[in-house]
């Protein structure tokens, strides 16, 4: 008991195939029956995502009836855990379970974080009846495309710690050791790895076996509130969640961990710590579960580094345009000394560029969020496209692409881009990056590509410059590209790295941005 919230343990719920799952409730010790918010998960029922939201004690005070379930083989959870795999099933029949306790008023509404956001998604496009909203917050549809790979490149410093995380967490299991340097990759998490990390490098590109572990956004037809975080590693596939459910959404400029106003160096203001992300669940549960409020003017709120929280009927917000600015150079790019320009417009011929590309020396770099790359970009294997100071200011909105023409005598390589705001003291701030692997080219076909690059809402004041930079790597934010075509990435080891000669024939931002 906490005060008066009342705490029943152990409760279970059988599946169709006979496997028992095992969750508690916070209840409200007065009255009843309440909606219930049901979470299912696979880290420990106990935390119930709480280091990011209001822990279930909290939810119970405000009126509701929180169950929070181990996911299969998870916990005190029968069955075995294989990420996805079950979640769709497991999540209808627990949402029908939930439904029919004595506490529940037959109102069922999911909620949570990561990849109880996912596990969400997947039972709800099965629409169980007993559904009336969902809350999905800093999760993908699926976890190939802005989750275990972007672009397809693997998302190397989260993909194999969480999968070393999961393998850890089962009975009698040590959680594997990460080596991110390790080659071939797939030893990465030592010579017995969990059976999802090998799936995972096994399935490099989309497909049937992704697909059969992703919801059909399509089938969701409740309400639904998201929340994302510009600084979140999923940040790209939770802004998609937003448009295609036609969620009401808050973004904010946080990281997976934690949702604060801390980002980096950059003290963001206390109003850009989670409460808006708080206040607007609860006043989203109130409205669909108990009739209170009328739905907001402006389904979207998302906060502007450096302008606060802004609001919008949708997203993207109608008011953003896309603005073009080409890369443009004398043939001598290489790193932020060299002759690289980004100018409004469309690209015009003129002379490539070229990286010297090294798997075993790849460009260093992580995701950190607003890290200054100014020490990065002066690496000759880094191209650096530098625009004049801005006459006004100009905030940044949505997902920037950089669309880039490049042939490579490997055939095989990566191209990844990064968007910086450069201030007159010569501090590049990271914004936004992304990559793409162009895997089956020919050696020396010229053909283009685009690099979606995750999403922001920043302010870039006048007299700051815009600074576009592309290179064949960022190592470990993404894993190696051996080059080599006769070689998978993960099975690659030192000798099977090729150095690479990449030719950057053009290239062009498309920008999102709205008025200041």
């Amino acid at each position: 008991m906490a005060g008066e919230v009342v705490r029943q343990r152990g409760l279970t719920a059988t599946m169709p195939d006979g496997v028992e799952l095992v969750a508690d409730a916070w209840l409200p010790s007065n009255g009843g029956p309440w909606p219930v918010l049901l979470q299912r998960l696979p880290y420990g029922r106990a935390v119930a995502s709480s280091p990011v939201l209001p822990h279930p004690v909290h939810l119970a005070r405000a009126g509701y009836a929180v169950v929070s379930q181990d996911s299969r083989g998870r916990g005190d959870s029968g069955g075995t855990f294989a990420p996805f795999v079950n979640e769709a099933a497991d999540g209808e029949a627990s949402i029908a379970w939930a439904a029919g306790l004595d506490f529940c008023d037959g109102r069922v509404a999911t909620y949570g974080f990561s990849y109880q956001g996912m596990a969400q998604l997947l039972a709800a496009a099965r629409r169980p009846p007993e559904l009336w909203a969902i809350a999905p917050m800093q999760c993908a549809a699926g976890p190939y495309e802005g989750w275990t790979y972007h672009g397809g490149c693997l998302a190397l410093p989260f993909a194999a710690p969480w999968a070393a995380q999961l393998a850890g967490q089962q009975p009698g299991v040590r959680e594997p050791e990460v080596d991110l340097e390790a080659l071939p990759l797939a030893g990465a998490l030592g010579d017995r790895p969990p059976r999802w990390w090998t799936n995972w490098l096994a399935h490099p590109e989309p497909g049937l076996w992704w697909e059969h572990r992703s919801a059909d956004l399509t089938a969701i037809t409740v309400p639904a509130f998201v929340v994302g975080g510009w600084h979140d590693q999923f940040a790209s596939a939770t802004c998609h969640l937003v448009t295609a459910l036609g969620a009401e959404a808050v973004l904010g400029p946080w990281q997976h961990l934690p949702w604060g106003s801390r980002v980096g160096d950059h003290e963001l203001g206390a109003d850009a710590g989670p409460g808006a992300a708080h206040q607007g669940l609860l006043a989203f549960l109130d409205r669909v579960l108990k009739g209170r409020g009328e739905p907001p003017a402006a389904r979207v709120r998302y906060h502007t580094g450096g302008a606060g929280w802004r609001e919008a009927a949708a997203w993207p917000p109608p008011g953003v345009v896309t603005q073009r600015w080409a890369a443009t150079s004398g043939g001598h790019a290489n790193s932020r000394h060299g002759d690289g320009r980004l100018v409004p417009g469309d690209a015009a011929p003129g002379p490539y560029d070229l990286i010297d590309a090294e798997p075993l020396a790849p460009v260093p770099g992580g995701l950190d969020p607003l890290s200054d790359e100014s020490a990065r970009e002066d690496r000759r294997d880094v191209l650096c496209y530098t625009s004049e100071p801005l006459a006004r200011d100009m905030v940044i909105t949505g997902q920037p692409r950089a669309i880039v023409v490049t042939a490579a005598d490997s055939g095989p390589h990566d191209v990844v881009a990064t968007l910086t705001a450069v201030e007159p003291s010569g501090r590049s701030t990271r914004l936004a990056t992304g990559a793409r692997r162009n895997r089956d080219r020919a050696p020396a076909e010229l053909a283009d590509a685009t690099v979606e690059l995750s999403p922001i809402s920043w302010l870039v004041p006048a007299g700051h410059r815009l600074r576009l930079d592309l290179s064949a790597s960022r190592f470990p934010a993404f894993d190696r590209n051996p080059q080599n075509a006769g070689v998978a990435p993960h099975r690659a080891g030192r000798d099977d790295c090729r150095v690479a000669l990449v030719e950057v024939h053009a290239a062009v931002l498309a920008l999102p941005v709205e008025e200041a």
